[in-house]
């Protein structure tokens, strides 16, 4: 979310576009990101500014990511009062619409952004000894891969890998180099010493640093799952724990033609201008949508989506018990009318 957002304001400073991080300001878009703002904040706002437009943008489900947590609540509150939904990839309107029931809201798929000149191809390719295999990861989730990792580590001493974030449950290997925390200048520069991006992760909508692999020029190998593949397209080889060996070779091989595709790849789907000018166009077109009614939100939680705030200054405990009363008098009416007959 960080990443994009310093793409988002960069953008809009370079374009003289007006913004403001203050929700007491004038404005005539509230941009948020899943559920990152409160649902009690952005109702507010959007009562009180009749020609206020709600864009929320979408990570993917928080449970399919292994987050267990009442984020998908949160998101799905949210989106009850959203004029325009923006998922991330493919995977990830599929996660929350088809794989988990947690938008009803559909919209338009529009990648993240990647800061192309910071992330570049060296001037000329690394003159590795041995393969040099980059990885990032900034959090512990499991689905990260990070065991996985470890165990490539360990089967593969010939190989060194050199992995940009947090890895607390690798262990100590000679081919192992732990970067650490690293700024996005860093991160690049390490890019860039490096012949292929190595990717395990699950379920990952749409993962930055898959982005910056390819603007950096570096070839993917990656599991197919999330949103990577349709990342990827044909700039990297799908792989898992077996397969590892053999999709190494076959991107070392095919390095320097990957590596442009990787780059081009970038240049035409993920540039900063083509990604916000399609964003600006969607809000432009998006249409003020009324705060739901009562019986709108009752609708949906009968159709199975997660238990949602009803407008008004409820808490989501007190809307599900709203709820829940008013199917009891739902029943008890219906009841009443067959014992009547």
């Amino acid at each position: 979310m960080y990443t994009f957002l310093a793409n988002l304001t960069a953008y809009l400073r370079r374009h003289g576009i007006g913004y403001t991080r203050d929700l007491n300001d004038e404005y005539d878009i509230l941009f948020v990101n899943s559920f990152a703002v409160p649902f009690e904040a952005v109702f507010a706002a959007k009562r009180t500014r009749p020609t206020l437009k709600v864009v929320q943008r979408l990570d993917g489900s928080a449970r399919d990511y292994g987050r267990y947590g009442d984020g998908d609540d949160r998101q799905a509150q949210v989106n009850l009062l959203a004029d325009l939904t923006v998922f991330q990839s493919h995977y990830a309107r599929y996660g929350v619409r088809d794989k988990y029931r947690v938008i009803p809201q559909d919209g338009p798929v529009i990648y993240n952004p990647v800061d192309l000149d910071l992330f570049r191809p060296a001037d000329s390719p690394p003159e590795n000894p041995r393969p040099r295999v980059a990885n990032a990861a900034f959090s512990m989730n499991p689905k990260k891969g990070a065991r996985s990792l470890d165990l490539l580590a360990e089967s593969h001493p010939d190989i060194d890998f050199v992995l940009c974030g947090r890895y607390d449950s690798i262990g100590e290997h000679p081919n192992v180099r732990q970067m650490g925390f690293l700024n996005q200048a860093d991160l690049a520069d390490v890019f860039r010493t490096c012949d292929v991006f190595l990717t395990l992760t699950e379920n990952d909508s749409c993962p930055n640093v898959v982005l910056e692999a390819l603007a950096s020029g570096l070839p993917l190998l990656y599991r197919q799952s999330g949103g990577v593949p349709e990342l990827v397209g044909q700039c990297g080889v799908p792989t898992e724990l077996a397969t590892f060996q053999s999709a190494l070779g076959d991107v070392l091989g095919r390095q320097r033609e990957l590596s442009k595709a990787a780059r081009q790849r970038a240049i035409d789907c993920f540039a900063p201008d083509l990604i916000f000018e399609r964003y600006l166009a969607a809000m432009e077109s998006a249409v003020r949508q009324p705060i739901p009614s009562y019986a709108a939100v009752f609708t949906l939680a009968l159709r199975g989506y997660p238990p949602l705030v009803l407008p008004g200054r409820r808490t989501p405990r007190l809307a599900t018990t709203a709820l829940l009363s008013a199917g009891k008098r739902i029943v008890k009416a219906v009841l009443s009318k067959v014992y009547r007959t």
